[in-house]
């Protein structure tokens, strides 16, 4: 089986290793990153070009790159941002599968690459297909089909509302002199906070109207507890204790 990757940072390179490990052939395209380095990571056999046309061609970048990159596909092709629908609604009728695997770290690029990243993770599709189905199970994920609205309406609350959140307190602290008052939990609400916003920006540009229609009643559950209502304390441990039992 031949993959061409385009995009060879965190997501690009952990899976080009995940499926080299598996047997696959692996090209890419990246202008940052050389075939030297590629080759070193385990993440690729050769820069450009595969031999022949690929199985299929793996869009690991942000979305906006993506978007430009597609017509340039000639082969099947799936994305792999954690946006679907405006991929979705680019492809047309050309051979395409919008997906998103469910996984990720605060840092970013090759070096942070590992061919486990997506073992036993969630990886939304739009569309099955064999091939796609072999590359999933290849990196140890399990395909979980969902319509890209869908998807992009729910992701808004459960990954991007939450990377908005903890970038805008850390940058609301940064022009205040308290760390030395911080402890683990300031540490573990802002662990987002160390994200790109090369990445982020182009991700809440293109799910805004998802997100925006969360904004102000969240902030009136805010207010409603600087005000004095403890209800969201209940209501937030009862979801804590489902989620919780779910990631058992």
């Amino acid at each position: 089986m031949r993959a061409r990757i385009v995009g060879l940072g965190l997501i690009g390179g952990s899976i080009g290793i995940a499926l080299r490990q598996a047997g696959w052939r692996v090209a890419y395209f990246d202008p940052r990153v050389s075939l030297e380095d590629a080759i070193a990571s385990g993440a690729a056999d050769e820069a450009g070009e595969i031999a022949g046309e690929p199985d299929i061609a793996l869009l690991a970048t942000p979305v906006h790159v993506a978007l430009e990159a597609l017509p340039r596909q000639n082969c099947l092709t799936m994305s792999l941002c954690s946006v679907m629908l405006p991929l979705r609604e680019a492809a047309g009728s050309r051979p395409f599968i919008a997906g998103h695997p469910l996984a990720g770290k605060s840092v970013r690029g090759l070096a942070a690459a590992s061919g486990d990243l997506f073992r036993n993770k969630r990886w939304f599709i739009d569309r099955e297909d064999p091939v796609a189905a072999r590359v999933i199970a290849d990196c140890g994920s399990t395909p979980i089909l969902v319509g890209a609205a869908e998807h992009d309406a729910a992701v808004a609350l459960t990954s991007h509302i939450p990377q908005i959140l903890s970038t805008a307190l850390a940058a609301y602290l940064s022009e205040r002199d308290v760390a030395k008052f911080a402890g683990t939990g300031l540490s573990t609400f802002l662990r987002l906070a160390a994200s790109d916003a090369s990445v982020w920006m182009p991700t809440i540009e293109a799910n805004r109207a998802n997100i925006e229609k969360h904004i102000a009643p969240l902030m009136e559950i805010v207010q409603r507890i600087i005000e004095g209502d403890a209800d969201a304390f209940e209501n937030a441990q009862e979801f804590m204790k489902d989620l919780l039992a779910a990631s058992v």
